[in-house]
Formats: C-alpha cells, structure tokens, sequence
C-alpha cells in the first residue's frame, strides 16, 4: 500500500529547525529578515505576502513589507531594492509577481543583492544552481528535494546520497521557476535526469519517459496529467501542481453551493486515486510540497544573514 507522504509535518519539523536556529543567531544579537516587494495590488501576490509574514513572525524574523502603488516607476522600485540591499535588517528580498507591465521583471531582479536573493531569480544565482554550486537553491525545487531526502533517511533508512545517485528521475515541466532547477538540484546528485513538457506531450512521448521513472516530479500546472499509464509500478511521485477545478457529481454535472455557483476543489497534476495504489511512496496535494516551500524560503533567509554577517 502506497505511502502518503506527510509534507505537513515534515513543514513542521522545519520551522522547529529555523527557529532554533534563529534563536541562537539571536543569542548573538543577529536577527535575520525578510523583505517582501509587491508592486500594486495583485490579489496572488498579495496572498503569497500574507504568508510570508506569519511565517516571518512565528520564525522571530524581521519582517518589512514594500507596496509602492501600481504607478510607481521602474526607476523608484529600483531604488526602492537599492534601499532593501543596503538594509541591514534586511537579510533576504523576495519581489513577488507579477509586476505592471511598464515594469521589466528583469530590471528588478538584477539590481537585487546576490546574497539577498533568496529564491534564486538573479542570473547569477541561477548560473551557481545549473554549475552544482547553489547559494539559494529556489524554494519550491529545494521543497521537492528536502522531502526526498527526508522520506529516504526516515522511511527508507537509507543515506540521501545513495538513495538519488543512479535513480532515474523524470521531471514533467521545464519552467524556470520549477521544472529546470529541480532538474538541476536532481542532476546536482547524480541521479539519471530527464525533463519532459508540453512539447514531449505533443509528440506522444510522455508515457515513454515518465513511465521508467524510479521518482516522477510533476510540476505542469494542468489537473489530472498523470494517470495510471504514466507511472511505474513501485514509484515515488512528487506533485508539485496546483489548480483551481469545478466539483462534479457522478454525471459530470458540477456541483453546485448554496449561492448558486460550481463548488471548486484544489487538486494536483496527478490522478492522485487513480495513481496512489500504484506507488511506493506519494506526496498529497494540497498539504503537499507547498506546506514545505515557505520554509525552505526562510532556511535560504538563515543562510543569506548568516553570510552577511561573516559566519559561513
């Protein structure tokens, strides 16, 4: 019977670990930060912002909130990351999209300290990620990764290392944000790395790579992706996917709330009833690898003030 693996809790562990961390850093009159930018009022980013600040204040981090409005200049949201790099109660910038359009994404995140990117969107930092050198691996592929390694030392007892050297190990997506650098931090480890998308789909190759996987990461953006078909017997899956979908009944009909609108259900990019059975092991979604991200934001954070202040 399939393992679900419990991401909460392995969430939970985490921030016990960042906290402890952070209280000894503090013991030394060092109080790591966060900083978050959000240009005008996206209702995504603005929730993203919410959860980095709890996060902030149950870790005892600093917590700075940037919110020019929606027609502020790229010249003054620049200065503004000028400002953040030169704080030193600033340990990490995290500037949340999506920006104005008047405003190139590029221009922000050049001008941001490379030891204060945290999630990894500097070239620079990407470059150190794709040469097996990573200063802040990005928080969802590093989510992905840490709850490998947890499954295979507490679960399978095995050593990390042993555990993805040789695997074979197939990403489904290659977006910069996700799919190519869990391929990298994948590679980074010497497992045997393939990484489809929607072009491979297009073609009628999907099923061919995903269905030799030892360990399927599935990060697509589109629900219900990966049946049965796509994985092999004995398989880990991670599914890193999460949409917005309609309730059906047995019909197929959507189902309908008391005010009269299709009830909706957040699901992943796996069938995870039909695939479950299947598996060895399984991440859930949601209470899956995004109950890890923001953690593995803050560990980045940890590290970023750790090497501003001399100590690594």
């Amino acid at each position: 019977m399939a393992l679900v693996i419990d991401c909460v809790a392995i969430g939970d562990e985490i921030m016990k670990e960042i906290v402890q961390e952070t209280e000894a850093l503090k013991a030394k009159g060092i109080t790591p930060g966060i900083a978050t930018l959000l240009v005008g009022d996206d209702f995504g980013a603005r929730m993203y912002r919410g959860q980095v600040e709890k996060f902030c204040q149950e870790a005892g981090f600093n917590y700075i909130n940037e919110n020019p409005p929606a027609d502020v200049t790229e010249e003054e949201v620049i200065n503004i990351v000028k400002k953040l790099n030169e704080d030193p109660a600033v340990s990490g910038i995290l500037p949340l999209r999506p920006f104005p359009s008047h405003i190139s994404d590029s221009a922000v995140i050049n001008s941001i300290d490379v030891n204060k990117d945290i999630d990894c969107f500097h070239p620079f930092n990407m470059g150190k990620l794709a040469l097996g050198e990573p200063t802040f691996p990005p928080a969802t592929p590093s989510a992905v990764i840490e709850i490998l390694e947890r499954y295979a030392r507490e679960v399978e007892k095995v050593d990390p290392k042993d555990f993805f050297e040789g695997a074979e190990i197939v990403v489904v997506g290659h977006s910069n944000i996700v799919g190519k650098p869990t391929a990298f931090l994948a590679l980074n480890r010497n497992a045997t790395t393939t990484v489809t998308h929607v072009f491979t789909s297009m073609k009628g190759n999907l099923v061919k790579h995903t269905a030799g996987a030892d360990i399927l990461i599935v990060a697509a953006g589109k629900p219900d992706l990966i049946g049965p078909d796509h994985v092999k017997e004995g398989a880990i899956v991670v599914d890193v996917g999460i949409n917005r979908v309609k309730v059906l009944d047995a019909d197929g009909n959507p189902v309908l709330n008391e005010k009269g609108k299709p009830k909706t259900k957040t699901v992943g990019d796996v069938s995870f009833d039909a695939v479950k059975d299947k598996t060895k092991a399984i991440t859930p979604v949601p209470g899956g690898v995004g109950s890890v991200t923001n953690r593995m934001l803050m560990k980045n954070a940890l590290k970023a003030c750790k090497i501003q202040h001399g100590l690594l």
